[in-house]
């Protein structure tokens, strides 16, 4: 999956999933057809943080990632999920974000996962860049260390996610209500991001 035109970002490092944080921003969202417009704002200080700076930080994060979301149902359904719903739809967010966490997921993670190979750590992250950086020279100026921390922040994703137990990728739990939305919004890559076998598409 070789796409030039896509520009990789790696400045997904200010969280992991950000459940707590994210649940606290959206049950200040009044209106989501408003906040998806951009016609609603939302005050930094509702983030549950201390420090003023990462407050900011944290609330442009969450913000990047639930209008990346783009979907008012999908939203209105939030507050209404249990942990795993919430957990997925966030990652649904980040996905949609950041193609390169989406395009390792069905690349390099969902390869291994068909093939059996079910240890992930962060050097198969690590590799994923290195064959990345041929066709996306933004990634040129990225240090080791800073590829280091991505794959520990992916890594954290996908264990809160139920995904990977003990650098072991494993079946988590899948919320329905949560998929057939996204799904509807004609995004059927995420069903492979979750590791979903073809019985299991189908029963979506």
């Amino acid at each position: 999956m070789v796409d030039n035109k896509i520009k990789y970002s790696t400045a997904f490092t200010a969280g992991a999933l950000l459940l707590r944080e994210t649940e606290a921003f959206i049950n200040e969202i009044n209106d989501f057809e408003a906040f998806l417009s951009g016609n609603e704002n939302i005050d930094s200080n509702v983030i549950p943080v201390n420090a003023e700076s990462s407050k900011k930080r944290l609330k442009n994060e969450i913000e990047k990632r639930l209008l990346a979301i783009n979907n008012e149902n999908l939203l209105n359904q939030f507050s209404s999920l249990d942990k795993n719903g919430k957990n997925i739809m966030l990652f649904y967010g980040i996905c949609k974000y950041y193609p390169l966490i989406k395009h390792f997921m069905l690349e390099a993670v969902l390869n291994k996962w068909q093939n059996l190979d079910v240890y992930l750590e962060v050097n198969d992250f690590s590799n994923f860049i290195y064959r990345k950086i041929d066709f996306h020279p933004e990634l040129e100026k990225i240090t080791d260390k800073t590829i280091y921390k991505c794959g520990q922040v992916v890594l954290k994703m996908m264990k809160d996610l139920g995904m990977l137990n003990h650098n072991k990728l494993q079946k988590m739990s899948i919320n329905n209500a949560v998929i057939k939305n996204i799904v509807s919004s004609g995004d059927n890559w995420f069903l492979d991001v979750l590791l979903l076998n073809e019985t299991e598409k189908q029963e979506i």
